[in-house]
């Protein structure tokens, strides 16, 4: 694979560029963080997709450009004397991916992931095994000399794809657990518990459903005969019946005659009993309405003797007005009395409190001699209110009685007042009842003429019972008859549908078995399929033992050949970089690296920083060109990151001239590096800037 162009546009943080790689070792020179790495990145996205970018895609677009602005790279190689063509882009706001590949100016891939699979295809590697192919950093270099034997020796087998080869493997020992699997799972299918074969159990079960089979057939015969037995004795009892139907319809039909005379007879009984209860019912009504007119006609005074005691009444509440206006004033006085008692009594208590010798509390005398007259004296004022009260009291109680007595009065005139309000709602009621007695006359009388009226039309009616009677006995005979033969053709049918369900029991029976044969037959020719499937998967077991042995083997022989390979091209590129000081780099069975010095193998740490850091270089490029060799030398370029680490000047213009003629092998060598001395040092150069607005541009020289 040679690289021919790359442009990219909006890529990162490059605008719009355009390259053209040449041949030989050129330097790609710029500050860190410029965008050196990014153009190679680009070649690889544009190769693989989104595998081979660094961040997610929302990060891969310059940042600053509008929405419709496209991000774009565009690379063109060689590779087996094809040329090809690869665009892939990222368009719109949600950054839709798309991609194309021309080979010798014809489409051959259109869709992103459809490119990136026909890369991979066509190239024969993967993006791993490419981006390890070809890029070498100086970290990986750092890595290979600080690691033990035990991390150093999957490292390097890991870059020389080895890995693959023990997916491989494991893939093949995956199969094998799946076929053994299959196999066991087979052999339960066919084999039973006691280690008999499935296979002889359901032939023996099939041959004991073939003899119930037979017996069911029979059955079923039989059954099919006793059917057509009971339907002819069926079709019989259904004639007979049909006959008896017909002649209980004939004589029914005169039943139906007689059944109307008989109606039109009793309802002309029905209305003579109608009209004769209507007789003794008006005449019953009449009386009543007579002996209410008889009540009415002694409530006649009652208006009178309302009056009468409505003026008594009147006399009796004046005489209790004018009573308890007397028992009030009685009231009053007893109270006026109570209350000069109680002062005198009061004066009297006091006066006994402060004794003749005190002063008088009005004129503020000494009492003296007047000290018992006020005491008697307000003892016998005291004796009089008393009696006076006593009187008073005695006309009081009398007044409370005679009050007692006229209110008893009103409360008996109430009464009788009540009384004859009731008698004369009573009489209004008898009023309109006797009213309503009459109106209820005139509708029966009514009702009476109707029934004059409706007895005419059926003044002719006539009905012979004796007949009526004949008939009835006759159709209950019948119809006795007519049920016999309904029930002994319900028997028939009973049976019949009893004989039909145990010959459709027997049907379904037999059906049930021959499903039975079936679904064992159906097994009997999946177990035969299994036994067949059990033959191909052993056989194939047996094959992939073979393969993995083989690939086993295989590499065991690949990585017994791979460490001599890798020491030989290591120690022709040491020789020329250290110009014949150092002629070998070992990777013994361990995998530690070792240099020989004047015939003696020294470990690598052994040496400076300097040749440290070459010797690592001289493993990493031999794994590169063991890789390009085994993809049959397809591959021709290859990228070295900030290799120079250490190296001083003369190592450098060493290391410089030993890729140029290490360019052989690879026509394409790119050194990515910060390092501005090698410029001089170098067929061609491409150098990586940033603007004013922190955007890279290149300039090849």
């Amino acid at each position: 694979m040679i690289l021919k162009t790359l442009s990219l546009k909006n890529f990162r943080k490059f605008r719009d560029i355009q390259l053209e790689f040449p041949d030989g070792v050129t330097g790609v020179i710029g500050l860190n963080g410029v965008g050196k790495s990014t153009i190679f990145e680009a070649i690889a996205w544009a190769l693989y997709g989104p595998v081979a970018a660094r961040t997610s895609a929302d990060r891969i677009k310059r940042n600053g450009t509008e929405h419709s602005d496209p991000c774009r790279v565009e690379l063109e190689f060689l590779f087996a004397d094809n040329s090809f063509r690869v665009v892939r882009e990222l368009k719109g706001k949600n950054q839709i991916a798309s991609a194309i590949a021309t080979m010798d100016g014809k489409i051959v891939a259109n869709g992103a992931e459809v490119v990136s699979k026909f890369i991979q295809r066509k190239l024969g590697m993967d993006f791993k095994s490419f981006y390890t192919s070809i890029f070498a950093k100086q970290k990986e270099l750092n890595a290979l000399s600080t690691m033990n034997a035990s991390e150093r020796r999957p490292l390097i087998l890991r870059m020389l794809g080895i890995q693959s080869l023990d997916q491989v493997i494991a893939s093949i020992h995956s199969d094998i657990r799946e076929k053994k699997s299959v196999i066991n799972r087979i052999e339960s299918d066919i084999i039973d518990k006691d280690g008999g074969k499935k296979k002889n159990f359901l032939e023996e079960k099939i041959a004991s459903f073939r003899k119930e089979e037979k017996e069911i057939t029979k059955t079923r015969n039989q059954l099919k005969e006793k059917i057509v037995n009971i339907r002819q004795m069926h079709e019989k009892i259904n004639k007979l019946k049909e006959q008896t139907k017909q002649e209980y319809e004939r004589i029914y039909k005169k039943k139906e005659q007689l059944d109307e005379q008989k109606i039109q007879y009793e309802r002309k009984r029905s209305i003579e009993d109608e009209i004769k209860k209507i007789k003794e019912e008006i005449q019953e009504k009449q009386q009543e309405a007579q002996q209410l007119q008889s009540k009415i006609g002694k409530t006649s005074k009652l208006e009178i003797e309302i009056n009468k005691l409505e003026q008594t009444k009147q006399t009796n509440q004046t005489k209790l007005e004018q009573l308890s206006k007397n028992i009030e004033q009685k009231k009053m006085i007893m109270n006026q009395f109570n209350v000069e008692k109680k002062t005198l009594e009061e004066k009297k208590r006091d006066i006994t409190t402060i004794g003749a010798s005190a002063k008088c509390p009005t004129c503020e005398r000494v009492l003296g001699n007047q000290y018992t007259v006020l005491l008697n004296r307000y003892s016998k004022i005291i004796d009089e209110i008393k009696n006076n009260r006593l009187e008073v009291e005695k006309e009081y109680k009398s007044l409370e009685i005679r009050l007692q007595q006229l209110e008893k009065q009103r409360d008996a005139f109430k009464k009788k007042t009540e009384y004859l309000n009731r008698q004369i709602i009573e009489r209004e009621k008898l009023i309109s009842t006797a009213k309503s007695y009459h109106q209820n006359i005139q509708k029966i009388e009514e009702k009476l003429k109707l029934k004059h009226n409706e007895l005419v039309k059926f003044r002719k009616s006539i009905f012979d019972s004796l007949e009526y009677a004949t008939i009835r006995k006759k159709i209950k005979e019948i119809y006795t008859s007519y049920q016999t033969y309904l029930t002994k053709e319900n028997d028939s049918r009973t049976s019949l549908e009893e004989v039909k369900i145990q010959h459709e029991r027997t049907d379904g029976q037999l059906k049930l078995i021959l499903q039975n044969i079936q679904i064992l037959q159906q097994k009997i020719r999946e177990i035969q399929t299994f036994e067949r499937q059990l033959q191909d998967y052993k056989k194939h077991l047996q094959q992939l033992h073979l393969l993995d042995e083989i690939m086993s083997n295989f590499r065991i022989n690949l990585i017994s050949q791979i460490r001599p390979t890798l020491s030989s091209y290591a120690s022709q590129l040491f020789e020329q970089l250290t110009e014949g000081k150092y002629s070998e780099i070992e990777v013994d069975e361990q995998y530690n690296l070792t240099v020989v010095d004047e015939g003696t193998a020294y470990e690598i740490k052994r040496f400076s920083g300097g040749e440290e850091d070459l010797a690592n270089l001289c493993i990493r490029l031999a794994i590169s060109e063991i890789i390009t060799e085994r993809a049959g030398s397809l591959i021709n370029f290859v990228i070295l990151d900030e290799i120079f680490g250490s190296q001083d000047t003369i190592r450098r213009q060493n290391i410089i001239k030993a890729l140029n003629r290490f360019s052989s092998k690879f026509r394409q060598i790119f050194l990515i590096t910060h390092i501005e001395d090698i410029k001089n040092l170098m067929e061609h150069t491409i150098t990586v800037l940033e603007d004013e607005n922190r955007i890279s541009k290149i300039k090849i020289e």
